[in-house]
């Protein structure tokens, strides 16, 4: 039996900490994370999130933090340098962001996003991830500011 075409797929990981999918009426990927992860799951992880993202053609992502305990320093800097400009020359321009409970990962967070060149991708933060659905959809829902640190 062969497998379905990525375009047909919708859902492409599923586990209790981490949860990678893709939203047509975004039209984006979505991931969920929880907890704790090894930078080796992290990377692996995120990898997949490419795929998603150069396989859909799509140029927004939803990612949901809220429980997710902490982007080591090691990984904040792979993110930069090596992940995030992968995913901008895939096509990746709109990020909506379900801003972290942790107060750790809301800095870690905002260090990468920080560093990012805001010319060639827009990134907001948002309470609830309705609230970063409506924006990625529509763009006409007003984030909230970034949490004081």
């Amino acid at each position: 039996m062969q497998e379905p075409a990525l375009a047909d797929q919708s859902l492409f990981h599923i586990a209790p900490e981490f949860r990678l999918s893709y939203a047509p009426d975004l039209p984006g990927v979505v991931m969920v994370w929880r907890g704790y992860h090894t930078s080796t799951a992290f990377r692996a992880l995120n990898e997949q999130v490419l795929a998603a993202l150069i396989g859909h053609q799509a140029t927004r992502i939803l990612c949901d933090i809220r429980h997710f305990l902490l982007i080591g320093a090691d990984d904040q800097r792979w993110l930069n340098v090596d992940w995030l400009p992968r995913a901008i020359e895939a096509g990746l321009r709109h990020c909506a962001i379900v801003t972290p409970l942790y107060f750790f990962n809301r800095v870690a967070v905002g260090a990468v996003v920080d560093r990012l060149d805001t010319s060639r991708i827009q990134v907001e933060y948002f309470e609830d991830a309705e609230r970063a659905r409506a924006w990625l959809r529509a763009g006409t829902v007003p984030p909230i500011p970034q949490p004081a640190l």
